[in-house]
């Protein structure tokens, strides 16, 4: 196999890299990834054993900052790798080991790396920040304590805790500032890392739901920003950290602080995968779904193995109607990172979105058995027990949410229920009670605003509201122009207050923005129909069929039930 980069011949600090040629695959894709991220090293694969060999390894080990050690059952049966460690330890370099598989190391490496904490890169979710963060803090432990042959690990602030309770002190730190041969005894108080606080927030992150958990990640990051201005990662997930309160809150400054952040974060080190994503997320946000891409394209590129890309890039492939694309990324993103409570919950709402509805519940109860305390999944559940027909089990859902934690999302998806079963006036009063708590979505008033115009006698109510929805709309399309979605609300509320030629503006903006999505086809196919256009409306939703729209979704829809009557729609496929 060849080189992937050159190794490094320079006078500036590198590292060196120790493996076995039979690895090439795996440790070539991590050398690439660390030479974008400008990490400077010096490697060479299968060389043979000649004198001058010999001593050009020497004088590149006994130059090097720092030793990367891939260990595998072929690096630890590999006299070449065993005597460039052992070299290493002779010269005092500071050896990173990682594993590339569990194996059992032999006694004379295992007395001397027992006291190194390790990195295993097939249970790291987050292992290339791991390993940069290890390059970049030198002399400090980077890890866990290499593994027994039948052990399983994975990296994370639950497990850092757990080794913390039976004893084991494990403080990321730079050690630099100690004199060489000390270390900080049980009676010195070493002070926490950026990283230490990178790491909190990373754990609270997963449970954004639980408490104060959203709010204390967000302070973690800003401290570890605080602790190093230098730590693009911190940055990074303190954008997205505040791009999931705007998107709870719906407030303005959450976002603009979001943007800044990322854009820190993209300023001091575009070349890591996550500052990438939070970019692209936050693009995504705004309705630039062109820029979002491009920008989870680089991430992806970055790090093909990176799990919150491809969870990313998975939406993007959703939203543009690429559906295989996207379900391949979930399944990655999940394989990558299955203990992840939103990638699986993301993948459980794609599978409801095509129709998969017992394939989406069974992912949900894997979440809600995991953390049966979790909001905003129990809403999730209960909107596909809504589009399956079983109302009773999911107003107990909402229920059962709002009364962990009242939410927009929860109430409003009650007063969806409540429809879809003709009563009424319980989902008028589900949607009001969603706006008392955010009053500037579109969407809730535009619900609110069909289900009035159902109702008899609320001719007046369904107006007004349908005025204020489209008011609130179109604030959004002028701060956001690209966002197909507000487009095709907009193309509905116009089609259905009977402004046709406005209805029809916002109706070609959404499908030129995003014309292989089948969802946004499906509002396309109601405006033609409100608006009285049956071709049109049986030609688009062919096409939103061909991209894998549910039939099903379209006979919940009250707005096209005359529709689905015309007899080229049941030889639709």
């Amino acid at each position: 196999m060849n080189k992937p980069v050159a190794a490094y011949n320079g006078n500036e600090s590198y590292v060196f890299v120790c493996y076995s040629h039979v690895d090439s695959d795996s440790v070539y894709s991590d050398l690439i990834a660390l030479d974008q991220r400008g990490i400077k090293f010096w490697y060479d694969e299968g060389i043979s054993a000649g004198s001058s060999w010999r001593a050009k390894i020497a004088d590149a080990i006994k130059g090097a900052k720092q030793f990367i050690f891939f260990i595998s059952e072929a690096s630890l049966k590999s006299s070449h790798c065993l005597r460039e460690v052992d070299y290493a330890i002779n010269n005092d370099i500071e050896i990173i080991p990682v594993y590339l598989e569990s194996c059992e190391l032999p006694a004379e490496l295992d007395l001397v790396l027992n006291r190194v904490h390790a990195l295993f890169k097939s249970n790291d979710s987050l292992y290339i920040e791991h390993l940069l963060e290890a390059l970049r803090v030198s002399k400090g432990p980077t890890a866990f304590s290499p593994p027994s042959k039948n052990r399983k690990f994975r990296f994370g602030l639950a497990v850092l805790l757990t080794v913390m309770a039976i004893g084991v002190l494990v403080v990321w730190q730079q050690w630099d500032k100690l004199p060489v041969g000390e270390s900080a005894g049980p009676d010195v108080a070493m002070a926490p890392s950026a990283f230490d606080r990178y790491l909190e927030g990373l754990d609270l992150l997963e449970r954004w739901d639980k408490g104060d958990n959203l709010e204390s990640a967000i302070g973690l990051f800003r401290e570890a920003t605080e602790l190093d201005p230098g730590f693009a990662l911190a940055y990074a997930r303190l954008a997205g950290a505040l791009r999931m309160r705007y998107a709870l809150t719906r407030e303005d400054i959450w976002l603009e602080e979001a943007i800044e952040n990322s854009n820190e974060a993209l300023r001091l080190n575009p070349g890591l995968a996550p500052v990438q994503v939070a970019l692209g997320r936050i693009q995504a946000t705004q309705g630039n779904y062109d820029l979002a891409f491009a920008a989870l394209e680089k991430a992806l590129a970055i790090d093909p193995n990176d799990p919150e890309a491809n969870h990313a890039m998975a939406k993007m492939y959703e939203g543009g109607g690429r559906l295989e694309d996207a379900e391949a990324s979930l399944q990655k993103a999940l394989a990558l990172d299955p203990e992840s409570l939103l990638i699986r919950d993301s993948y459980a709402n794609f599978l409801s979105g095509q129709g998969r509805f017992e394939e989406a519940i069974e992912q949900w109860k894997t979440v809600i058995r995991a953390a049966p305390d979790h909001y905003a999944v129990l809403v999730n559940l209960g909107a596909t027990l809504t589009d399956i027909g079983r109302i009773p089990e999911a107003i107990n859902m909402y229920e059962a949410s709002i009364e962990i934690h009242p939410t927009y999302m929860a109430y409003s998806n009650l007063g969806t229920a409540y429809s879809r079963v003709e009563r009424y006036p319980d989902a008028v009063e589900a949607f009001q009670q969603a706006l008392k708590i955010d009053d500037s979505d579109w969407l809730a008033w535009g619900n609110l605003a069909y289900v009035y115009s159902w109702a008899n006698g609320m001719t007046t109510q369904t107006t007004e509201t349908f005025e204020h929805a489209i008011e609130l709309a179109e604030a959004a399309r002028q701060r956001n122009p690209r966002d197909a979605w507000v487009h095709s609300d907009l193309s509905l509320y116009y089609a259905k207050t009977g402004q046709i030629k406005l209805a029809m503006q916002r109706l070609e903006t959404a499908v030129t923005l995003s014309p292989d999505s089948g969802e946004i086809l499906a509002a396309v196919v109601e405006a033609y129909e409100q608006t009285g256009q049956r071709d049109k409306a049986v030609e688009f939703a062919q096409k939103a069929f061909e991209l894998g729209y549910p039939r099903e979704q379209f006979q919940r829809n009250p707005e096209v039930a005359n529709l689905l009557k015309d007899p080229r729609m049941q030889n639709s496929p």
